[in-house]
Order: C-alpha cells, then structure tokens, then sequence
C-alpha cells in the first residue's frame, strides 16, 4: 500500500522525499519500480562522488598475447577496481581487448560491458548481419549516467584494405557516404536496431583515402563521447560528429596537416573534445588542439605548441630511480633487469610538485622512435599522459607546462590506452 501511495505523489514531492535518503538506499531505490528509476534520473539525485566524475588511472592493452587489460594506477585503488578482469566469462581465454570506454563502462572485443567498479557485467546478443559486404566495424560506445542509466553501442563501419567484388563502393566513392544504415545497441530495449546516419556537409574523402599509408589501419583510433554527440577518428584523420538524438552526421577536418612521422590522438577532457599530435621528426613536438564551436561552425583552436625532448632527456630509461612516482602497474611493476619495483603509496599526486622543463633552441631527440608515446587526457584537467622511453609515465599539464612523474612502467609495449573513470552505481543486467 505504501508503494502504491508514494506511486501517486507527484514527481516533484516524491524526487523531495528520495533525496533524504542515504546514497547506497538511494540508489537501490532506483529498483523499486520504473517510476521511481525515473524520477531519481530526471531529477539527478544521486550523489556526484558516485559518478564517473574523478580519474582512478589508466586502463592499457599491452600488444602481445595473451591480450589482458593492464591497470595502472595508485597503489590504494588495489582492491577497489577490479581491473584484471579475471572473474569475467569469456570463451575468448586469455583475450580481453578493450575496445572502447566510456564513463566508467568498458567494451570489449567478446561483447561484453563491464563495470571494474562494481564487478557488474553483461554479454550484449549477438548483432545480427553486417549491412556491408566486406566493410567490418569499429565497436563504439555512448554512455551518460548523469543523463540516463542506459548506453548504446554502435557498429561503424570502416573501409577494409581491399574490396571486394560484392561491394557497390569504388575506390572513388565519397567516404562516409551521404546516408547509411548502420548497427545500434540500446540497454535500454536490450535489442539491436538499424539507425540510418544522414550526413551534413562534405564527406570525409573518397574510399582510396581511407586505404592511405597514412589511414592507420586501425591502431590507436578513438571515439570521445561528450554532451550527446559521438566523435569518431576516421581512417584519414578526419573526426565524424554523430548527433545520437537524430542520426545526423558532420565530418571535422583535423587541425592541420601530417605526414608518416606524425601521431594523431583524440580525447576528452576539461572542456570537450581535443587531439594531440606528436611530431617524430627529431624535434619531438607536441601541439594540443581543442574544439569548439563558434557561429555554427567547428573550429579548432591551438592551445600548445612545444618541444618534448626536455621531458625525454629527464624521464628516460636511464633514470630508474629518480623522481619515483607515486602510481604503480597493478599486478607487478618490473624494471629493465626483471626486478620487482617496491613503490611507496603517496596517495594522489599534486601538480605543485611538478618540474617546469624548458625546450632550448637546436635540441633535438637522440633516442629511439617511440620515446613517447600518449596516453590520454586527464577527462576533467587540462593534463595530458605520456608514456617516456618505455620507462615511466609522466603528467604534463597544459596550461603551466609542469611535468610531473607519475611512476615507473615497464612493460613490452603499449596499445590502447584509456584514462578510467569509475563509475560507483548502477546496474547491469540483461533484459528478460
């Protein structure tokens, strides 16, 4: 009876009523019944510490096999986050690759949603046939728990090295096409459905320039999903702009031109959407861009434009010991001679204690190709990650241009890369 009567409160005194509740009862009350699950959403109840709004560490694929997630992050998250992701059932042994994250959810390769946080997991059905002969997917995913409990995943397609004889595409076909259908998964109705995507403007390029030297196929390309759009690094660099409420699409050329030594990265942080680029040439330049949009128009504005060969030379493989950072490699942190790294819990780091390094005319990089390699933006600083000769990861902050040792991180190689943010509510589980 008490159900029913708080039932016919209007929604504004019941959402008056929840809020006085505690944060864990608050958020089992959003099971009680769909209109309660509404009100607590639409009326944004529950506690701001329990949404993906802080930075746990970074999530990384290491490039070999068996391809398991890697966590690095403070040694006080041991315990909290589940990272290893080893209670998962996967027919996929020792084969977890994370394909995207967003908000505290990863995606991965066997269609699974996972929350680290809470140890929460789902496999998503199986999506029915591919609309495009010979075109396979990149695996993108939507997800705001400050606007709807409920993500979406959906399957772009992208240009395949060769085509096939059954496609009606060409090499000079405009790329994407002015209209498409393609693959969507709602948690909310637990099926998956045709969503077609109609393009405003010109395209990206032609289907030729999608198989470019230059279209990394398909290495380190993201998707950044920021106030109901989703961004997507195309195959030649471009971003497409999806309006999810509408399907409505715009293509965003990158900010200026690159070549074979260039690496291009996009990312969320403090004020939407920006792209690093790392230049390789010697010089080790880095150029942060950020997107905005003025009159209507996407424009990307410069925000820095400065050497990195300072940060090489002080955070190189040749400095083991030095500035010792206060995260770790959950699982084991190894230096270069097999030994286990013992790292003292420092708790957060402070960009107070950060070094200002200047860049000097004529320096150039003397150590190998791939002395750093980028991480990801911190989702709410303007701070950027860097992985520095396969050594250590450092923070380097935009605006003050402070570098900061993060801690020693010895691994073979880096893959994907995904800054975490946990996400401490919510549920995930299947529809019957």
């Amino acid at each position: 009876m008490a159900l029913v009567a708080a039932q016919l409160l209007p929604d504004g005194v019941l959402a008056s009523v929840l809020r006085r509740l505690a944060p864990r009862s608050l958020a089992a009350s959003r099971c009680v019944c769909k209109s309660w699950c509404d009100v607590v959403d639409d009326w944004r109840l529950l506690r701001t510490d329990l949404l993906p709004l802080s930075l746990s560490g970074i999530f990384f694929m290491e490039e070999i096999f068996p391809a398991l997630p890697k966590f690095f992050a403070s040694p006080s998250i041991d315990g909290k986050i589940a990272a290893r992701l080893d209670y998962l059932d996967t027919k996929f042994e020792g084969y977890l690759h994370i394909m995207d994250h967003c908000n505290g959810l990863l995606l991965l390769w066997d269609q699974l949603v996972v929350n680290p946080a809470t140890r929460q997991w789902v496999r998503l059905p199986h999506p029915p046939c591919a609309g495009l002969e010979d075109f396979a997917d990149d695996m993108c995913l939507a997800f705001d728990p400050t606007v709807s409990p409920h993500y979406e995943v959906l399957l772009l397609p992208k240009v395949p090295h060769k085509l096939g004889s059954m496609t009606v595409f060409t090499e000079e076909s405009e790329w994407p096409p002015s209209w498409y259908t393609i693959r969507v998964f709602s948690s909310r109705t637990w099926t998956w459905e045709e969503r077609v995507l109609v393009r405003r403007g010109e395209a990206a390029g032609a289907i030729a320039d999608m198989q470019s030297p230059r279209a990394r196929e398909p290495e380190h390309r993201y998707t950044v999903y920021w106030k109901g759009e989703l961004y997507v690094h195309c195959q030649n660099d471009s971003i497409m702009r999806i309006t999810l409420s509408n399907g409505e699409y715009e293509v965003i050329k990158p900010p200026t031109s690159m070549d074979e030594f260039t690496e291009f990265y996009i990312g969320k942080s403090k004020k939407g959407l920006y792209c690093a680029l790392i230049y390789k040439d010697r010089s080790y330049r880095l150029q942060v861009w950020l997107l905005s949009e003025l009159r209507g128009k996407m424009e990307w504005g410069l925000k820095i434009d400065t050497s990195l060969v300072p940060v090489v030379a002080m955070f190189s493989w040749l400095s083991h010991e030095e500035n010792s950072g206060p995260w770790i490699l959950h699982g084991g942190n190894y230096d270069g001679d097999g030994k286990k790294v013992i790292v003292e819990d420092k708790c957060e780091w402070d960009f107070n204690n950060g070094i200002l390094l200047e860049a000097r005319d004529g320096d150039e990089c003397d150590f190998v190709s791939g002395s750093i390699y980028f991480l990801g933006f911190h989702p709410y600083d303007e701070i950027a990650f860097l992985w520095v000769s396969r050594a250590r990861v450092v923070a380097y902050h935009l605006s003050s241009s402070k570098v900061q040792d993060l801690g020693m991180l010895h691994v073979q190689c880096v893959g994907d890369s995904f800054p975490y943010t946990p996400y401490w509510t919510g549920e995930l589980f299947e529809k019957h």
